[in-house]
């Protein structure tokens, strides 16, 4: 498998725009220099396990924030809205993103036994995995054997992978007692996080547009003394500063990979005029988008 370095696109839904692997192999490496990529709010139908090799991150899934050193990682399950930001002035990460179909394509023995109990489970959304605590060690180096032998496509690693995340989920399986007393999700954290997608997703279609507080929360029909309550619950954050942190990344990534004009790229992303930009993006990113994209392009 080729290895790729991750990117933050999402589709219209809000699932990241990209190809995990192939339909015979449903399995992804991504090697991370997380100073040069972000993990925005997103989610996938693919599982995921993330080991830190380098750093500090603070991870956030739906309402549960927790901060990861180097030598830990996570498992996020499918489905689940995640994401991650850099604490440390370095950060380096491998990623490794599966479907349950590359342990047990049918619904076998094996996927029933194995995969049925821990895919989409709503009692384990995320594990902090710490290699302190043997059976968490046990999936961070299955995790790290796996993405050694994809993404440098060692002899016969399709096996090696598969055997590898095949024994992930044997380790979850054989320790859901212990996975019970973590963190899960209640009905009404699983409503929240539906209503919080839907929100994301209106901003991530319309942020061109001029939308305001109540077509936000709007778009998840619910109040917006709701909205505001649960962006600050599960996002840390308002959905206007949301909003315009949103902005802000686009325009930074037009700035990297276009030769727009910064007044065209300021329409395109939602401000009212090209001095309001500048004056956000120097609050953001300490220079103007002009000099922001002389250095880029000079690296």
């Amino acid at each position: 498998m080729a290895l790729t370095a991750s990117t933050d696109r999402v589709d219209e839904t809000g699932k990241e725009l990209l190809t995990y692997g192939t339909p015979d192999f449903p399995v992804a490496f991504f090697d991370d220099d997380l100073t040069k990529i972000r993990v925005p709010w997103h989610w996938h139908e693919e599982m995921e396990i993330v080991v830190l090799l380098s750093g500090t991150v603070t991870v956030r899934i739906a309402n549960h924030v927790f901060t990861l050193q180097g030598g830990e990682g996570y498992f996020a399950n499918s489905g689940v809205l995640h994401a991650a930001d850099l604490l440390s002035d370095t950060g380096h990460q491998h990623c490794l993103i599966f479907s349950p179909a590359l342990v047990s394509p049918a619904r076998d023995l094996i996927f029933n036994t194995y995969v049925k109990p821990i895919w989409k489970n709503p009692a384990l959304p995320c594990i902090h995995l710490k290699p302190d605590i043997p059976w968490q060690k046990d999936i961070l180096a299955a995790g790290e054997q796996a993405f050694e032998a994809g993404a440098w496509e060692q002899t016969d690693f399709p096996m090696i992978v598969r055997d590898q995340v095949t024994r992930i989920f044997s380790v979850l399986v054989k320790n859901q007692e212990s996975l019970s007393q973590g963190l899960s999700f209640t009905d009404r954290d699983r409503e929240n996080e539906l209503r919080i997608k839907k929100t994301l997703t209106f901003i991530e279609t319309h942020y061109a547009e001029k939308i305001t507080i109540e077509d936000i929360a709007g778009s998840a029909d619910i109040s917006v003394s709701t909205c505001l309550r649960l962006c600050r619950q599960v996002l840390g954050t308002t959905p206007v500063s949301y909003l315009a942190s949103y902005r802000l990344q686009q325009a930074e990534s037009l700035l990297k990979t276009s030769e727009a004009s910064v007044g065209t790229i300021a329409e395109a992303c939602g401000f009212p005029d090209a001095g309001y930009f500048i004056k956000c993006f120097r609050r953001a990113y300490g220079t103007t988008p002009a000099r922001y994209r002389d250095q880029k392009e000079s690296k």
